[in-house]
């Protein structure tokens, strides 16, 4: 039998097949089973949230990957010997038999985890979890975009299922970083998948020379390498400078940019045991329609004297998150995590409090290769063409021009950035109804659908009560993603927008004094935000 090369795709060994329904106890089959694996336990409790009813368990052979991985194991350690590895997999479906199983549908199949154990002379026994994609929880205030769908073969049965990769590092030939990597890397890889040795030959890693493990890992530029060699466009910001060179952009702002337009983002923090750095992926967030924040922090974003308004990120509550040494898909509370405080009246001038060392050092959010633009800068730019075209909207516009006016005038608006497809964007505004149901008009939607390719950052106008309650908006504005941003405003990257009532296009004048054409829409008033259209009324 040829080997795969992935092991989620290897035919098993052998089979055994436990309904997982109470009263099966996950804790006892964990003692029983894998008892040194303490994040099995948590992905057997998401199952059980998830509602799963029956659990495959298979011996595996090796497969292409794991067997790459023995090798370098070998490398480090010559006397390496011997690897074994599990798959369970978990299924909706109730059934007791390989016929079963075999009749089993991807939308039944909950997820798996694969289980590899190594005994390293040098290093002891090492038994984790070597990979695991789960079916997100069903929560609807959950927000996870651009899932991948993962190939998995189940007693020769082939089934599909959509997550984000969480794995745990061995700590010998692999650290949190890899597996950081491998989570978001995965998203642009142009095999889906990115091998430990694929990253470890980009940053020099040869486990003789350079080793990894032991608390020597990988740099924040190498991690920025192998996400480029992976095919993403990287925009990171580093807060391990001094004070004063710190990046003028709250990390927050790039987490959610990238996490909301489905790509993952890493964050990179410092602990306070053993005084090394940590890496996690974040691959959603979730959303408090009734959130205090907005209004208690009036936690404006200001450009200029003239233009402020509230990010959209305002209203995340948590992150979501994989930590491979806890388990996956765990809620991270926004509020915790933090840059390091400054102290400012030790000598010498504003210095890092020692005492803080529990905070975000360095921070990536990924994007396709061909994205020169990042979302916060996305944002500004939209937020400066949107407050300068709105004096121009014609007269007599409808009741939500005026609205729109009195929130800007009181920095209210509410800006929401998201990387999207030209074809995306078209079929958003062929699904949108306003209030009373009326459609963007389909001359308009089907002469767009001709003309409006590749990448573009689509930045949503919206008000705090719209956007939290009824998840709408009023506009949005189109920008090129693939146009570097200059310093001042040139308006090279403006494709389009859309304001009540009108579409605007740009006719002419300087960057300073743009003249733009109101095109009739055909919806008045507010429309669904992205993601969240009401598909029955289409």
């Amino acid at each position: 039998m040829a080997k795969s090369r992935f092991a989620r795709q290897a035919q098993g060994l052998s089979l055994e097949i436990f309904p997982i329904e109470r009263p099966f106890s996950n804790f006892d089959f964990i003692r029983q089973r894998f008892p040194q694996v303490h994040t099995l336990r948590r992905i057997m409790s998401q199952v059980r949230q998830l509602g799963g009813r029956t659990m495959a368990l298979e011996k595996l052979p090796e497969s292409g990957d794991l067997r790459e991985e023995n090798d370098d194991i070998r490398t480090r350690d010559p006397a390496f010997r011997k690897s074994e590895c599990w798959r369970l997999s978990f299924f909706w479906k109730r059934f007791r038999s390989e016929r079963g199983l075999a009749s089993a549908r991807s939308d039944e199949f909950v997820g798996y985890a694969i289980i590899k154990d190594d005994e390293i002379p040098s290093k002891g026994r090492k038994v984790r979890i070597y990979e695991s994609v789960l079916r997100p929880s069903r929560y609807p205030n959950n927000c996870i975009r651009g899932m991948q769908e993962w190939t998995c073969t189940v007693g020769g049965n082939q089934l599909s299922i959509g997550g984000y990769l969480y794995a745990q590092q061995n700590d010998f030939t692999n650290v949190c970083a890899h597996v950081a990597l491998r989570a978001a890397a995965a998203r642009f890889h142009p095999d889906g998948d990115m091998s430990y040795r694929q990253m470890n030959t980009i940053a020099g890693v040869d486990h003789r020379t350079r080793t990894v493990g032991d608390g020597m890992g990988l740099d924040t530029a190498e991690m920025l390498a192998i996400l480029q060699a992976a095919g993403a466009s990287c925009f990171p910001a580093d807060y391990t400078v001094p004070p004063a060179q710190r990046p003028d952009v709250p990390f927050q702002k790039l987490i959610y940019g990238s996490i909301e337009s489905g790509y993952p983002s890493i964050a990179v923090f410092a602990t306070a045991r053993g005084g090394g750095n940590h890496a996690i992926p974040i691959f959603g967030h979730t959303f408090n329609e009734d959130t205090w924040v907005p209004c208690a922090e009036m936690s404006y974003f200001r450009i200029g004297r003239d233009v402020a308004y509230i990010p959209s990120e305002s209203w995340v509550s948590m992150y979501i998150a994989h930590d491979d040494n806890w388990g996956s898909n765990y809620c991270v509370p926004r509020g915790y995590l933090h840059l390091q405080m400054v102290c400012d009246r030790l000598p010498g001038g504003p210095t890092p409090c020692p005492l803080d060392p529990e905070s975000v050092a360095f921070v990536v959010g990924t994007f396709p290769s061909n994205v020169r633009t990042g979302p916060v800068q996305a944002e500004v730019i939209g937020a400066d063409y949107l407050f300068k075209m709105r004096p121009q909207m014609p007269k007599g516009a409808g009741v939500w021009a005026e609205r729109l006016r009195l929130y800007a005038d009181n920095n209210l608006l509410v800006l929401r950035p998201i990387l999207l497809d030209g074809r995306d964007y078209v079929e958003h505004l062929s699904m949108v109804r306003d209030w009373s149901r009326r459609r963007v008009r389909a001359r308009l939607v089907d002469a767009l659908g001709g003309i409006l390719t590749g990448k573009l950052w689509m930045v949503e106008l919206s008000v705090p009560e719209l956007f939290s309650a009824n998840k709408r908006k009023v506009g949005e504005v189109l920008l090129r993603a693939d146009v570097s941003p200059g310093r001042s405003r040139d308006l090279s990257s403006f494709v389009l927008a859309r304001l009540p009532d009108y579409f605007a296009l740009y006719s002419g004048g300087g960057p300073q004094t743009p003249r733009y054409q109101f095109l009739p829409s055909g919806a008045s008033g507010h429309v669904e935000l992205f993601g969240c259209e009401d598909t029955a009324a289409t």
